[in-house]
């Protein structure tokens, strides 16, 4: 049970089955699942080898049990602070605990993190489109070599013409 403003308990969950399964609530929870499984699946995979390379398989095994461990602390931070489960954001979420200044703090992490998601991606691309060394890319091998396959006008045209015109929408959902 929640607390309410004025002291009144809150059920966490409906009491009816009706209320919790609208088609409204079904995309809703559809949608979020989708997301979640992306970013895990995405991000968080292709992290995986070069996390091993670099480390040795000891010291990455170490690293991911850590990170898991963060990310426990983390979830249940989120859980347990959370004072009306009025906050739908992260950001408001630590709004609520800490102020403003917690608020603007996780919106740097969220940025610097999606930063760096970008950049994986990007070099990822680069390597898939053009190639590097003996490895000759997707356009080299179609197209044959040329300047506009190179790696660097090849990421060139994809931030310009695919991920800047996603990232100018309000709300990626329209």
């Amino acid at each position: 049970m929640a607390l309410a403003k004025n002291g009144a308990e809150i059920p966490l969950l409906p009491k009816t089955e009706q209320t919790l399964f609208t088609r409204e609530n079904q995309q809703l929870i559809l949608r979020a699942v989708f997301n979640v499984s992306t970013s895990i699946i995405g991000a968080g995979i292709m992290s995986v080898p070069a996390t091993l390379k670099v480390l040795g398989v000891i010291p990455a095994f170490v690293l991911i049990i850590l990170v898991a461990l963060l990310v426990d602390i983390s979830v249940e931070f989120m859980l347990r602070l959370t004072y009306r489960g009025e906050s739908k954001t992260y950001a408001a979420l630590m709004n609520e605990s800490f102020g403003k200044i917690g608020s603007v703090a996780v919106q740097i992490c969220i940025m610097i993190t999606n930063l760096g998601c970008l950049i994986m991606y990007l070099i990822i691309i680069g390597d898939v489109l053009s190639g590097q060394g003996e490895h000759l890319g997707v356009l080299q091998e179609w197209l044959g070599i040329h300047w506009w396959n190179s790696r660097n006008f090849a990421i060139l045209f994809i931030v310009l013409f695919v991920m800047l015109p996603l990232v100018l929408y309000r709300r990626i959902g329209q």
